[in-house]
């Protein structure tokens, strides 16, 4: 009977095994139209039985000894490290389109087109120096000019603050992913412990979370002898067992500008973000954004200071009665072109012309005198004070220093002081006689002086009656090298802005498509592995059903067989 015990055995042994096989193969399909899903394969293996009559070991049927999941864990992370890259790569390129869009350069009032306008006003100005009209278009196209800086400033800067927002909102995001993870490694550990096989529908969600934090920042995953993972940003352990360090981040200002930096919640240690979405969205901010800026702040400070110092040696129509300087000294006693002046262009050792017209005769009389700018490095160099003082020697003007730092020069009743010559841009320094004020894009205008009174704008280059020789050098600045410009022209300066952006768009678009190409690849080879095929689990439906239909015969005619034996005793 012992035999019969066993054959029997053999019998129930397959119809279970092959009914969860079944089981099994119906999960796979049922999940078949899910995306997260791992397909589970049933692994079967056959049972030690007892020993024939004639001494052979047949076996004692088959059980169903293991569920696998099939999961290539390489590919699962070269998938994860590529999706990160194709967010990454998608932030840059949606920036540097959006940069684009701002700079706006195929219209007709594009940033390149405006500045070649204000140059060509100067052009214009030239010929007709005394012409009110010419003079009002110089400062309207001066005014167009500044505008179209300052918004796309604005409009830059407007990204910048939404990249911030995006990468607080990402790092939350990973926070809550993070915490996700660590709660189903305790869960998968604990389930894994007390049963057998692999809680398959809790490491799907948690390779469905590790993917989404992929996404938003590149990440290592190390599967551990207990079932649950441990994750790794760069060389910094995130997440091990059930406990995340956790992020956050903080809103720090580093050369003026905000920026948010993505922080560890546990100790506050700078996460170092490689790939990912943060990654992007940190390159477009402080590479693309903030360098886009930085270039419209090199180009405004070439204005401002190139232009200014031509203009200073420049007379217009009618010269000043009282006027105080534009830029300011942070100490009236310091030598102009050392560090504790603080003048943001460095006047040198050099002579400016003081002309003092006294405007009761006619024709108009005029003395001119020689101010000689002593920065020589040798013995006590002028400060603004000491300068002001030579200024205030000269006959019926007065000058001093005013106790905010600024030159202020006044003419005595029935004369006017105008400028020439300056070598040593001291008065371009100071902001006296200037075309422009400010220091970058930020604070870029007219001098205030100017846009209420054109009559001031210096066209003029010796008082002469016709004289545009001013004009015509301010024209001149447009195709000029500057060595603040990289040897660049400013025209120049500003189509290599627009070509490098265009460059680095074509550049990011190219990156995009590459992203994607690597990642479909690598989830078709995924879905190859992982994914549910249905004709697939239709020839494994198919295996294990003929094989539990044989199952069912044999132990039917086991049972039979024990009925016969049953009668034959009895």
């Amino acid at each position: 009977m012992g035999l019969v015990t066993g054959a029997l055995q053999i019998g129930r042994s397959a119809l279970l095994a092959y009914q969860s096989a079944l089981q099994v193969v119906g999960n796979n399909v049922s999940n078949a139209g899910s995306a997260n899903y791992t397909r589970q394969t049933p692994e079967l293996s056959g049972l030690i039985g007892a020993n024939l009559p004639e001494g052979f070991m047949a076996g004692g049927g088959v059980a169903l000894t293991a569920l696998r999941r099939n999961v290539d864990a390489s590919l699962e992370n070269r998938l994860r490290i590529a999706t990160g890259d194709q967010a990454g790569a998608l932030a840059e390129e949606a920036t540097l389109s959006r940069i684009e869009s701002v700079m706006n350069e195929l219209s007709d009032s594009d940033l390149s087109s405006l500045l070649q306008n204000f140059f060509n006003s100067f052009s214009t100005l030239q010929n007709t120096p005394h012409d009110t009209a010419a003079r009002g278009m110089v400062i309207t196209a001066a005014d167009s000019l500044i505008r179209e800086i300052q918004r796309q400033r604005v409009d830059v800067l407007g990204m910048r603050d939404e990249l911030n927002t995006q990468l607080q909102n990402d790092a939350e995001g990973v926070d809550l992913l993070s915490r996700q993870v660590a709660d189903l490694n305790v869960r998968i550990t604990a389930l894994e412990s007390s049963s057998k096989g692999s809680s398959g529908s809790l490491r799907d969600q948690r390779d469905d979370l590790l993917r989404q934090m992929s996404e938003i920042v590149q990440i290592q995953v190390r599967d551990q002898p207990d079932g649950s993972v441990n994750v790794y940003i760069g060389n910094e352990l995130f997440i091990s067992g059930g406990i995340s360090r956790g992020m956050t981040t903080t809103l720090e200002t580093t050369d003026n500008e905000p920026r948010v930096v993505v922080r560890f919640a546990d100790n506050m240690r700078e996460v170092s973000l490689i790939g990912g979405e943060m990654a992007g969205l940190v390159e477009a901010r402080d590479g693309d954004l903030l360098g886009h800026v930085q270039a419209l702040n090199s180009l405004s400070q070439a204005l401002i200071h190139e232009v200014n110092k031509v203009h200073a040696s420049g007379q217009g129509i009618r010269g000043y009665t009282d006027l105080t300087g534009a830029f300011d000294v942070s100490d009236l006693d310091a030598a102009l072109n050392s560090a504790e002046a603080n003048l943001d262009l460095t006047p040198q050792n050099g002579t400016f012309i003081l002309y003092v017209t006294d405007t009761n005769t006619d024709p108009a009389t005029r003395v001119a005198t020689t101010i000689e700018v002593d920065l020589d490095g040798i013995g006590a160099d002028d400060s603004l004070r000491t300068l002001a003082g030579k200024i205030d020697a000269a006959a019926n003007v007065r000058a001093e220093a005013t106790a905010d730092g600024r030159l202020r020069i006044i003419a005595d009743d029935g004369y006017e002081v105008t400028f020439g010559e300056d070598t040593s841009s001291v008065l371009a320094a100071l902001g006296v006689n200037v075309f422009f004020t400010g220091s970058n894009s930020e604070d870029l205008s007219v001098n205030a002086d100017l846009a209420d009174d054109s009559s001031l704008l210096a066209a003029a280059t010796h008082h002469a009656v016709g004289d545009g020789g001013n004009a015509a050098s301010i024209a001149e600045l447009a195709s000029k090298s500057l060595s603040g410009l990289r040897g660049q022209s400013m025209t120049e300066f500003f189509n290599a802005i627009a070509s490098d952006v265009a460059t680095r768009s074509n550049a990011a678009q190219a990156g995009v498509k590459s992203a994607n190409t690597i990642v479909s690849s690598l989830t078709a080879q995924r879905e190859s592995i992982s994914g549910v095929s249905l004709d697939e689990e239709a020839i494994a439906m198919l295996r294990f059903e003929r094989a539990f239909q044989a199952a069912a015969r044999y132990t039917t005619v086991v049972d039979q067989m024990i009925q016969e034996t049953l009668a034959i005793v009895s």
